[in-house]
């Protein structure tokens, strides 16, 4: 490590500096905007309101210095957790009065997870059978009380359409207006600050469709879940009374879907307590992340160490010695676990390291990042019909329906698409049933065969229970190979040898054996690899095209530790690990966000480490040798929070920030883009963006420019509007809004 501990990364100003004001209305300015964009979104947002988004400076490095060297360090063994052998002695009715507890039509389990009485039936034969028989086979997940092997988690047609609205809010309008006024406001703000928490930690998107709020109307008048769009409602109610600060009426189950006319969604809803709710605003935001949480599909933490309960402690009634998937180390931190449980910390208002790290494995899935291939790659962006033209491949959940989209138009024309029907399982149109029934297959792209202009993608059914398949793509026709991957595992899609193919790393958070996917001579082959910890893995090009090849940095933010794998040649690396991350200018017990892109031009894969609200952000420069990862850092701060996503936005060459916020939330905030240069400062240009959003970026009409598809699947008539990028203007032009398949865009995702 060449940066000293006395050695200080001095600080910048506000936004990274001072001056370069945008003194302009917002964008977007171009072509077309008052008709396509600003009667959709909402009218200009007024110039006053820009704030200090407008800010842009310079993020020269200072003289810090980050080598990644040293030797690797083993992980700790993790030791499952054996299943009780009371539950094969215990009656149902035992079962139900030890563990649950009865109101309405519903029990309740561990407290605030209801259930029915066929949930709980299923749950309690489950545990009957396995004790019974001394078997321990995983229960997955850290997530939820799911079936059948696989963990419960939401399908790609819903993960990013997660809509939700505010019922009756007590005390009621007319017995005391100024405490329901208030108790309103506190409600809305904390969950779209929740809401925001969990976003930023997995590709999901929680949508507050506020115009069907009723909080002054008993029955929750408009807000009415399974109408108009509506997932789940959130409200106060007899439900939770006491010291219940919530109680989730949902769950993370992929078949519970809109159109599948079985489900009864009446009942998904949150419900909150007067009396922890709205004690303050701190425990406000732990109840919130917490029901959040279960919604996402993630149980109670302290679940997986219990081993005796206090019979005098009513609060606790765990349901200890379950296997329990863990998706994270034991974590007696997280804002899942509750704190008057034995093994548990005070819960804090904000997702601890290892809740954040759970969400991105079970909701980050596998991605492309095409600004970092170029040159060497055929295929530098999203493209999937043998021409190399960038498009958009949409997967329909829970069947083999998938749309390919390629753009037609000429650079700086206007955008338009072919569409074309195909099917994953490799058949002709129509597609025949039985593809990922449930939900539960995720897409990753990859270009794997290195040969054509076209991008192959991997089917990744997680578990024992889900099939996997490999959809091989050569522009013209789709060939799917069936793959035997029995695996929970993380894809990590990167270019890790010499020449113009990817390979697709299956990491398994954790101690079991990792597997790199390669494509040799038109066979699947997979090559044992171990990185024993939990981390993120960061893919880039940080020692640029002289390297040859991308590398992983990883990050572990529990134990704020850098490590980085550097290739050499397949299947080998070199190790450096680990690092305390403190001394490279992160510090702990922080939440950071990394955003990854090159953005002074230099070929050369660059992180900025985003810290949401307040803290301090930093930005690494890759400095890198074509032999040794190399960084220089310097500070700055982004105020607020956002969702970060990359694309060149003015056609420079080099890669620049959007910061999304959809201003409709309470806060106000106004998104915004940094431009960057190749001297390593940028500009801030505000965005008038009021609706909430899952932007996806790509260079539709090849103009070196990239352009953003607001996608919005919540939208009743699936119209998403549609931003062309103008080159040297960071400005853009308003296309017609396209209509989008009920389908989810294959390599969607944020800035990691």
């Amino acid at each position: 490590m060449a940066c000293a501990p006395d050695e200080v990364i001095p600080p910048l100003g506000e936004s990274g500096g001072t001056g370069g004001g945008d003194s302009g209305p917002p964008l977007p300015g171009g072509d077309d905007c008052d008709e396509n964009w600003y009667a959709i979104d909402g009218p200009p947002i007024p110039q006053e309101l820009n704030g200090p988004e407008a800010f842009g400076g310079s993020l020269a490095n200072h003289q810090s210095r980050i080598e990644f060297t040293g030797p690797a360090r083993q992980p700790d063994p993790v030791v499952p957790t054996p299943i009780d052998p009371a539950f094969g002695q215990m009656s149902f009715e035992q079962f139900a009065g030890r563990y649950a507890e009865r109101f309405g039509n519903y029990w309740f389990v561990e407290g605030d997870q209801a259930m029915t009485d066929a949930d709980l039936h299923a749950l309690y034969d489950r545990l009957h059978e396995q004790a019974s028989k001394g078997a321990n086979p995983p229960v997955p997940t850290a997530a939820a009380y799911a079936e059948g092997g696989f963990d419960a988690a939401w399908s790609s047609g819903r993960k990013l359409t997660l809509t939700w609205c505010v019922g009756w809010i007590l005390p009621s309008l007319s017995a005391n207006e100024e405490l329901h006024e208030e108790h309103v406001a506190l409600l809305i703000e904390t969950m779209e600050w929740a809401t925001r928490a969990w976003e930023r930690a997995g590709d999901v998107n929680f949508v507050h469709l506020a115009q069907y709020d009723s909080p002054e109307a008993q029955a929750s008048g408009q807000c009415q879940p399974g109408d108009n769009g509506i997932h789940f409602r959130v409200r106060t109610g007899p439900e939770c009374t006491g010291a219940c600060g919530g109680r989730a009426f949902i769950e993370a189950l992929p078949q519970y879907e809109f159109e599948d006319p079985a489900n009864n969604e009446e009942d998904a809803e949150i419900v909150f307590g007067l009396q922890r709710f709205f004690q303050n605003e701190n425990e406000a935001r732990i109840n919130a992340l917490h029901e959040l949480g279960h919604v996402l599909g993630f149980t109670h933490e302290h679940l997986r160490w219990i081993e005796e309960q206090d019979p005098d402690n009513d609060g606790c009634k765990a349901l200890g010695h379950i296997p329990w998937r863990g998706l994270t180390p034991h974590d007696g931190s997280s804002v899942m676990a509750s704190d008057f449980c034995p093994g548990v910390n005070t819960n804090v208002p904000w997702l601890s390291a290892w809740d954040r790290l759970g969400a991105y494995y079970q909701y980050t899935w596998g991605r492309r990042r095409a600004s970092m291939m170029g040159l060497v790659s055929q295929v530098d962006d999203f493209a999937y019909d043998g021409l190399g033209q960038t498009g958009i491949l949409w997967q329909t959940s829970r069947s083999a329906r998938m749309q390919r989209w390629s753009s037609t138009g000429a650079p700086g024309q206007p955008i338009q698409f072919a569409v074309e029907e195909l099917c994953a399982n490799g058949s002709a149109p129509p597609c025949t049933d039985g593809f990922d029934s449930e939900g539960r297959v995720r897409p990753t792209p990859a270009l794997l065969s290195g040969s054509a202009f076209d991008l192959d993608v991997l089917f990744h059914g997680p578990g024992p229970a889900l099939a996997d398949s490999l959809l091989l793509n050569d522009g013209a026709g789709l060939d799917a190979v069936n793959l035997d991957l029995d695996w929970f595992s993380v894809p990590v899609v990167g270019s890790f040898g010499p020449g113009n193919a990817d390979q697709i790393l299956l990491y398994r958070p954790g101690a079991e054996q990792d597997a790199l996917l390669v494509l040799e001579d038109g066979d699947v082959v997979t090559y044992p690899m171990n990185f024993g910890g939990y981390a993120y893995p960061l893919a880039g090009r940080f020692r640029g095209f002289a390297g040859g090849r991308n590398d992983i940095i990883w990050y572990d933010p529990q134990n704020n530790e850098m490590s980085s794998w550097r290739w050499t040649s397949l299947p080998e690396f070199e190790v450096a690990s680990p690092f305390d991350a403190g001394t490279l200018g992160l510090d702990d017990g922080m939440e950071y966000t990394p955003v990854l892109g090159d953005f002074n031009g230099d070929a050369m894969t660059d992180i900025f480490w985003y810290s949401a609200g307040n803290g301090t952000d930093l930005m690494w420069w890759s400095e890198s040798s074509s032999i040794d990862l190399f960084f220089a850092a310097a500070r700055t701060q982004v105020t607020h929070d956002y969702r970060p996503f990359v694309g060149d936005f003015d056609g420079n060459g080099v890669d620049d920030i959007l910061w999304f916020a959809p201003y409709g939330e309470v806060v106000g905030v106004t998104s915004k883009i940094w431009h960057f240069t190749e001297g390593r400062t940028y500009t801030s240009r505000v965005l008038s963006t009021r609706r909430d959003y899952s932007p996806y970026v790509a260079d539709f009409d090849d103009d070196g420019c990239s352009d953003i598809l607001w996608y919005k699947p919540d939208d009743p008539s699936q119209e998403s509007p549609l931003w062309r990028c103008l080159p040297n203007e960071a400005d853009f032009a308003c296309e017609p809004p396209v209509t989008t398949p009920a389908g989810y865009p294959v390599g969607f995702g944020g800035g990691y």
